[in-house]
């Protein structure tokens, strides 16, 4: 059964797909530095935007739900600030910074989350945690990469062979995870509550013990 939360996430992935094949032809074909930083704009604040609505649908609290869309419009408008104020001719590293540390954020408080509710199956069972490790290892291993690129990557030749080595590293443990989560086959929720909460009481009546 393809539930809402995986249409999100193909959407997700459809968006993102259709995006890197924009924006790497228009860094290597049509040689527009320019157009291809906006479209990695483009690409962060969209990725944030539904990474963000994903989540939303997993998390119970209904003020965190409230503040995940603040988040994600103040995101979105830092994304403009960002474009109007910066070299577009450069790569975004701040703007990728930013996402990096707002997606930390939100997966940490969705495990703690988890970690306060009584679950009938592991939780490696469900694609949303697939999805959690794949970005938090990503955005581990790419928010100071990001945050250093600024002042270095066209300085240094050296740092720009790390960050290529580990940019790539990450980014394909990141698409093994996703594509794990894909395979995932999760149980529906209305099976998973009869598991909790179909308990024979029968068995626990002390006047029965007795006997």
């Amino acid at each position: 059964m393809v539930t809402k939360e995986k249409k999100v996430f193909f959407t997700y992935t459809a968006f993102l797909t259709i995006l890197v094949i924009i924006g790497f032809s228009l860094f290597y074909i049509f040689k527009s530095p320019e157009d291809y930083t906006f479209v990695i704009r483009i690409y962060c604040v969209i990725e944030y935007s539904i990474l963000s609505y994903l989540f939303s649908l997993y998390i119970k609290n209904k003020l965190v739900k409230k503040i995940l869309w603040l988040f994600a419009i103040g995101y979105i408008l830092f994304g403009v600030y960002n474009y109007l104020t910066e070299d577009t001719n450069e790569i975004p590293y701040i703007l990728g910074t930013v996402e990096q540390t707002l997606l930390l954020l939100l997966i940490v408080y969705y495990f703690f989350e988890i970690m306060q509710e009584t679950v009938a199956e592991p939780i490696y069972h469900k694609a949303i945690f697939w999805i959690s490790v794949a970005f938090i290892i990503n955005s581990a291993g790419n928010f100071f990469l990001f945050l250093y690129s600024k002042n270095s990557f066209n300085d240094d030749p050296n740092f720009k062979r790390q960050y290529t080595i580990i940019y790539t590293t990450v980014t394909v443990i990141k698409n093994a995870l996703l594509c794990i989560s894909i395979l995932i086959k999760e149980t529906p929720k209305n099976e998973s509550h009869k598991e909790i909460f179909d308990v024979d009481l029968d068995s626990f009546n002390p006047s029965n013990n007795r006997n």
